[in-house]
Order: C-alpha cells, then sequence, then structure tokens
C-alpha cells in the first residue's frame, strides 16, 4: 500500500512538472559571491517597449521581480543600487504541424499499434498547421560597480491564447527568482 501511494505521487510530480509551460535556462553565470549585493533596482532594457506590448503586463511584471528581490532581503534603491535587474521580453510568431488522429486511436487498427497498417489507405492520420506565440523572458542580473551582467537567465514558453500571456509572463518570473534564490542560498550556506 505504501509503495502504491508512493508511486502515485512520484508520477503525479512529474506529469505536472512534464505540463508546466514554461521552461527555464541559465544562460550565463559569473557570480563570485552574493554577499556584495544588498540593495537592486528593477528596469525594462527597453524604455519604450512595454512587457508584451501591453502597459498592465508591465507594471505587474516589475512588481512581481521587485517583490522577489525584496523577499530575498535585497532592498530596493533607485539612486546607487549594488545590482540591477534588467528585463526584456519577447513574442515570436511561430507554428507547428499537428496529427489529429494519435496513432493508438481506436479508429487506427481497432485501438492497438500496428505497424503494417500505417503506410496504407486505412486510417490515414491527418495533420493541420497551428499557430501560436512562442514567449520569452529574459533577465539580466547587473553588476553595477562592474558594469558587467554577472547573472543571466531566461524563461520561454508557448502562448496560445490572450490569457495565457499573463500566465506564462508571472510563471516565467517566478520561476526565473526561483533559480537565482537558488544561487543566492548556495552562496549565503558557504
Amino acid at each position: 500500500m505504501k509503495y502504491s501511494i508512493g508511486l502515485l505521487a512520484l508520477s503525479l510530480g512529474f506529469f505536472f512538472s512534464a505540463c508546466s509551460p514554461v521552461r527555464v535556462f541559465m544562460e550565463k553565470n559569473e557570480v563570485a559571491s552574493f554577499d556584495q549585493y544588498n540593495t537592486f533596482y528593477v528596469i525594462n532594457q527597453y524604455y519604450d517597449k512595454d512587457a508584451f506590448e501591453s502597459p498592465v503586463l508591465e507594471e505587474n511584471l516589475k512588481h512581481r521581480l521587485s517583490e522577489g528581490m525584496k523577499s530575498m532581503n535585497f532592498e530596493q534603491d533607485e539612486t546607487k543600487p549594488d545590482l540591477i535587474v534588467r528585463y526584456n521580453t519577447n513574442l515570436t510568431d511561430r507554428q507547428k504541424e499537428v496529427n489529429s488522429t494519435p496513432m493508438m486511436s481506436p479508429y487506427y487498427g481497432y485501438g492497438m499499434y500496428s505497424p503494417y497498417r500505417m503506410p496504407y489507405g486505412m486510417g490515414r492520420s491527418t495533420y493541420s498547421v497551428e499557430k501560436y506565440d512562442m514567449g520569452e523572458l529574459v533577465v539580466d542580473f547587473i553588476d553595477a560597480k562592474q558594469d558587467k551582467v554577472v547573472m543571466r537567465i531566461s524563461a520561454v514558453g508557448e502562448i496560445t491564447k490572450p490569457k495565457q500571456k499573463t500566465k506564462n509572463l508571472f510563471a516565467s518570473a517566478e520561476k526565473i527568482l526561483k533559480e537565482f534564490s537558488k544561487y543566492v542560498d548556495s552562496q549565503s550556506k558557504n
């Protein structure tokens, strides 16, 4: 019984982590120690461009990044920050091919996989092209004294519906801050 509950919990964990709409990538990490950084300031890399072309998303993203940094015991300082948190967003039009009749369909081989039926007329798969946007959030952590990017973390995810922009952008910000906090925590334990 304990084995089956543990297996169920493990499989649900894999399922929910695989369904995450956003993937995070560490692109650069040149931080020797976080002890030298106490203050921060959040800015948009492109002053005239809002996050995903929305002023509301722009303000919410800036607020989330600021609150996330404050939760890691950094203080916000507009005049002379130690660390500048610079972000930019990008939406790219993409398209993908979607198979509308999966190979394990009950109409294809009577519910069983059959390699002999694949190239023949019965149970042909149909393909369609689906358009979507690829949303990307890139956050640079810049040492203000050296004027150098010391860490860059980016997050990307598919956006198929307008409401998904907000969801993916906030999930991206949270995952980037979580990734950043891992390095802050590992430095403070040493």
